[in-house]
């Protein structure tokens, strides 16, 4: 198993040393629990930094790892102080710089549980270490330059990863595909910024106008525009969608969540007015985990609070809804609610959906024809159309096969700027404004994977990795 992919969770009790965590960025020998806390057969423990060896010999007095070959694995027994045996362990050592994180660098594999695991994490702090942060280890691997952020993230979205599409699109990035794209495009902004560069100097010097290269310029943030598209296509693929389903009481929308998830998660009653606040369960289509929210009914006047209340919280699923799926009763005339709902969809991305279709129809025509998009007939008592409607939101969230980009949204971000840093260049009436936008665009494009001035970036990246990790 590659070492790199060892994931963690928050360690045990003996852990939570908070004034031993405000050292960020010092060259502290590190230690936490690499696997997840509680009962299991085995638990690895990491230890990482210039004083790892000397911390182990206190904890392997009669045979200590100082000793022991790179790459190798030793049966050893953790000794306390007073050499009152704690565990017997297995260490496999890593010698700085062909380890994980580029330092000195050691695991133990003891007994799983808590009494061991917090019986060797005390040995270690008594020994000098100190617990990492979440990601430390990680993120002291991005700053040695043994890994790059993306490919750091990567590690993150793999663990984290809900469909075997997710994982692959992670692993990708793993492996260097985003890296790879990042580093061809900074190198053709390089050039571009040389050849500005160049052409401003030569202005200066013998006073003749420098033309912008626009169709340069305009070649790379097209390969950008594509990159974006990609990206903005996938990226569900890691953060998920969420999906509102909408339409007036009664229309059947818990009968459509049950049909959708696969199970009676909703309370459905021909009752107008049964879901009260939202009812949400998480399904996977086409690979991208979907959280599917189950909303009031919407109505075209509120009457009591409980009813406003009710609509606030329809309101707030609209407003974090990637995809509206607008339900409307096929077996009864539109009414204002109707309306209303078509009126609350326009301008989004939404699916207009017919319901009961295994009844007379009677809503009218003239109505359909109104919907900002093409109704999709379902049955939600039969079952009839909802694998068609699947297909639809698969659709709707650019999901299917094939390898795609997907990046989180700080890349995403991070992306975008530099297109629209290279637009601004492009529109730039002087060389001198040229360069300083393509100055812009490789700053933002660094800001992918090359972070080393920003502490800023390294937080936001590294708040959501697992202790240990």
């Amino acid at each position: 198993m590659n070492r790199k992919l060892h994931t963690g969770h928050h360690a045990s009790s003996v852990v939570h040393s908070p004034s031993s965590i405000v050292h960020r960025h010092s060259p502290d020998t590190i230690c936490a629990l690499a696997t997840p806390a509680g009962t299991g057969s085995i638990a690895v423990i990491r230890v990482s930094g210039a004083q790892t060896f000397p911390a182990l010999d206190r904890l392997f007095p009669d045979q200590p790892p100082s000793g022991q070959r790179s790459h190798t694995v030793r049966l050893n027994w953790v000794m306390t102080p007073a050499r009152e045996p704690v565990d017997q362990v297995m260490v496999t050592v890593f010698r700085a710089p062909r380890s994980y994180t580029g330092e000195d660098l050691a695991e133990i594999s003891c007994h799983g549980g808590t009494v061991a695991v917090d019986g060797v994490l005390k040995l270690l702090i008594a020994a000098g270490c100190r617990i990492a942060e979440p990601g430390e280890f990680t993120r002291r691997a991005v700053l040695a330059g043994k890994m790059t952020l993306s490919q750091a993230e990567a590690i993150a979205d793999m663990a984290e990863a809900r469909s075997e599409p997710a994982f692959r699109s992670a692993l990708a990035r793993y492996r260097g595909d985003l890296s790879g794209l990042v580093a061809g495009v900074s190198n053709d902004l390089s050039e571009l910024l040389a050849e500005v560069e160049f052409d401003l100097g030569f202005d200066e010097h013998d006073d003749v106008s420098g033309a912008v290269p626009k169709a340069r310029i305009s070649r790379i943030a097209a390969r950008l525009d594509k990159t974006i598209a990609s990206a903005e296509r996938g990226r569900f693929l890691i953060e998920g969608a969420n999906v509102a389903i909408i339409g007036r009481p009664n229309a059947g929308k818990s009968s459509l969540f049950n049909r959708l998830v696969e199970g009676e998660r909703a309370i459905t009653s021909p009752v107008p007015g049964t879901t009260r606040d939202r009812v949400d369960a998480t399904v996977i289509i086409t690979g991208v985990p979907v959280r599917l929210v189950d909303t009031a009914g919407l109505i075209a006047r509120a009457g009591t609070r409980l009813t406003r209340l009710a609509l606030a919280q329809t309101d707030k699923a609209l407003e974090q809804a990637d995809v509206i799926m607008a339900l409307f009763d096929g077996s009864r005339p539109a009414t204002p609610s109707d309306r209303a709902v078509v009126a609350a969809i326009r301008g989004r991305e939404a699916l207009c959906v017919l319901n009961k279709t295994d009844l007379p129809r009677r809503l009218d025509p003239s109505f359909t024809r109104n919907c900002p998009a093409r109704l999709i007939p379902v049955s939600c008592r039969t079952g009839a159309g909802i694998g068609r409607l699947r297909s639809h939101v698969a659709r709707s969230l650019r999901a299917g096969p094939g390898p795609r980009l997907a990046v989180n949204r700080r890349q995403l971000e991070a992306l975008a700027a530099c297109r629209d840093a290279l637009r601004r260049a492009r529109m730039a009436r002087t060389l001198e404004t040229a360069a300083l936008e393509v100055r812009s665009a490789i700053d933002m494009l660094r800001q992918v994977d090359v972070p080393t001035t920003s502490s800023d970036i390294l937080d936001r990246v590294f708040a959501r990795f697992c202790v240990g990790k």
